[in-house]
């Protein structure tokens, strides 16, 4: 009979204890996640152990030649919807991991512009937010694909006003860089929301708009940037940003300049500070990330 080492014993259950602790800081949102990798997989992955791919597929039905942006969820519908670079909508079917277009003949497809987008839809009134990197700014319709006119009383269809920050915020003047936008849930009053961005070049938190319950009221329309706070983390090279519906869990995977591996955050949403909650997968790049309700 072997003798039973009591100290070995112990010590080795302490190792796998810590191994598990490491993976999962203390009080990680578990929220779950679906993500698009640069190889156009879709993956799904718990927030509080980001590392751990739980399912992995090819995405299908992406024609030739187009470039995901962005993935949200619409929560009005609990269907995923994705963007491309040509401004085309699809809806993906999670299961057989395939995108559908959402419009086969909509009006002229706005282009998106700049390398970097953001994707989110305003829970408020069901529209879909699209902003990048160019200072771009507009509003797309889940059903049709139509761009909303931002300036009805002029002739023709126009997107939103520029991004820009406002006039009395710190970085006044400064050209933003956006790479990144998500809603709040207000549990109290549904047709509050607060817009916020993340600006990748200062790596920060960034209000479109104002604050929900803040007067005067600013819509997101108006492309008015307000700083919440730094990251804490440097200037960004990627990002991709969502917040919860109900929880408002606000999750970011980012690589910081510099860095080769892609990694989740929780962000603070009153300061802006950054958590990180561990390695994306094995740290490949995503083109878009999206928190299921």
């Amino acid at each position: 009979m072997t003798p039973i080492r009591p100290l070995a014993f112990l010590a080795s259950g302490l190792v796998l204890l810590l191994t598990a602790c490491a993976g999962s800081p203390a009080g990680a949102p578990s929220e779950t996640v679906y993500a698009v990798t640069e190889r156009v997989e879709l993956i799904r992955f718990k927030s509080d152990r980001p590392s751990e791919v739980l399912e992995r597929r090819a995405l299908s039905g992406l024609p030739a030649g187009e470039q995901l942006r962005g993935i949200d969820y619409r929560v009005a519908r609990g269907v995923l919807y994705a963007v491309t670079d040509s401004g085309r909508l699809y809806t993906i079917d999670t299961a057989q991991a395939r995108l559908q277009p959402v419009a086969a003949a909509a009006p002229a497809f706005w282009p998106v512009q700049g390398g970097v987008t953001g994707f989110d839809f305003n829970p408020t009134v069901d529209r879909i937010r699209v902003v990048s990197g160019s200072a771009q700014n507009l509003r797309l319709h889940p059903e049709t694909n139509a761009v909303v006119d931002g300036d009805a009383a002029n002739p023709g269809v126009q997107p939103d006003a520029g991004l820009r920050y406002a006039p009395d915020d710190r970085h006044a003047g400064r050209r933003p860089d956006v790479a990144g936008v998500a809603y709040t849930y207000n549990k109290k009053d549904e047709k509050l929301t607060t817009n916020y961005v993340i600006d990748r070049a200062l790596g920060a938190l960034l209000v479109q708009g104002s604050l929900e319950g803040v007067q005067p009221v600013v819509s997101p329309n108006t492309g008015l940037l307000r700083t919440v706070g730094l990251l804490g983390t440097g200037p960004l090279s990627e990002a991709h940003f969502d917040i919860s519906d109900v929880a408002n869990t606000a999750l970011l995977a980012a690589r910081t300049a510099g860095q080769n591996t892609t990694r989740l955050y929780q962000l603070d949403l009153g300061t802006g500070r950054a958590r990180e909650l561990g390695v994306v997968a094995g740290g490949e790049r995503l083109l878009g990330l999206a928190i299921e309700p």
